[in-house]
């Protein structure tokens, strides 16, 4: 378990907000729609941190609907000499992230900053509007907070040895 402190302001920074439109496309067939839509693009950002706050937001979608986008981690490696393999490597499980709603989404950590986070929006989405916040503060891990602990324990039991050696002296 990490120690974190998510409810700082200070320990987010806010790198993307954006809003995309579907492109609309008149309908020249007897469908049950007046209009077609291209389906709004992937959008792409470059975080500096695995842990991400990822906010989507659509005026026209309906109260039911979940699905805001999809967010993929792409790491810039690439063993290969190859030119057909770009040198992006898709690195972990596809995350859902929730329409009107701020999710919260923990990347593994391969050691490689930054990395391309990709959102691919429902092609059902005829608008979208988004924002990506990293976490900025130092996460401290399990171990790191039990060493610090015992550096306090020890500090403490120092200075307990050194108030008995002045009472028996």
């Amino acid at each position: 378990m990490s120690v974190w402190d998510l409810s700082t302001r200070e320990n987010w920074e806010l790198i993307l907000s954006e809003r995309r439109v579907a492109q609309r496309i008149p309908n020249s067939s007897s469908a049950q729609y007046e209009y077609k839509y291209i389906p709004i693009s992937p959008i792409y950002t470059n975080p500096n941190s695995h842990t991400l706050l990822v906010g989507t937001y659509s005026e026209t979608a309906l109260p039911y609907w979940f699905l805001g986008a999809r967010a993929s981690q792409y790491l810039y490696v690439s063993p290969s000499d190859d030119y057909r393999f770009i040198s992006g490597v898709q690195a972990s499980d596809i995350k859902r992230v929730g329409l009107n709603r701020l999710t919260l989404i923990k990347f593994e950590d391969y050691g490689v900053l930054p990395y391309v986070l990709q959102l691919e929006i429902p092609y059902w989405l005829e608008d979208i509007y988004v924002e990506v916040w990293e976490y900025q503060d130092i996460i401290t891990t399990e171990i790191e907070q039990k060493l610090l602990d015992i550096e306090s324990i020890l500090s403490e039991v120092t200075a307990d040895l050194e108030d008995i050696k002045r009472r028996l002296n």
